[in-house]
């Protein structure tokens, strides 16, 4: 896809959250080189990595690469350096992480982070941040019960609403 892109000068942004882990094996188990966004620059694209835990180093990175692709210079790569607090699955303990680097990781969560930016700058207080926490959990939750009493899609719309350029 990073080739064709390259070729065809598309305006395309490839964001890859890294997140260090595939399944139960580190990055540098089974990746050469542990900066991806190298790779993307091999196609001869722009491409960056960015503390993906700093959500201001994102905005701005994304800002800058979007704007990029946008006029018209082809596409571009964007690598989130991240790190994986929870299993590869929702039954994934986790045993073959060392629980320090789990602990080091959780202190640089980019909520937690970005909020206290905010609260610091006297941007929001804590309240604002506090009542912003319960909206957002009681959407989560009212999805979710949307989604739990909606009945299942009819398997006849299969087709419905996929573009393949020829009548069926």
């Amino acid at each position: 896809a990073m080739n064709l892109a390259c070729v065809w000068k598309l305006p395309l942004l490839f964001v890859c959250e890294n997140n260090r882990w595939a399944g139960a094996q580190p990055l540098e188990v089974h990746c050469a080189g542990t900066n991806v966004a190298t790779r993307a620059a091999a196609y001869g694209m722009l491409a960056g990595s960015v503390d993906g835990n700093d959500a201001d180093a994102v905005f701005r990175a994304t800002r800058e690469m979007a704007d990029r692709v946008r006029s018209g210079k082809g596409p571009a790569f964007l690598e989130l350096v991240t790190y994986r607090l929870h299993g590869h699955s929702e039954t994934d303990p986790q045993h073959y992480v060392d629980p320090r680097e789990l602990e080091e990781w959780k202190k640089k969560d980019p909520v937690t982070r970005y909020v206290e930016r905010l609260t610091e700058e006297g941007l929001v207080t804590r309240v604002e941040v506090d009542e912003i926490q319960r909206e957002a959990e009681e959407l989560a939750r009212a999805a979710l019960a949307f989604a739990g009493e909606s009945p299942s899609p009819d398997p006849a719309g299969i087709l419905e609403h996929v573009w393949s350029g020829a009548d069926p």
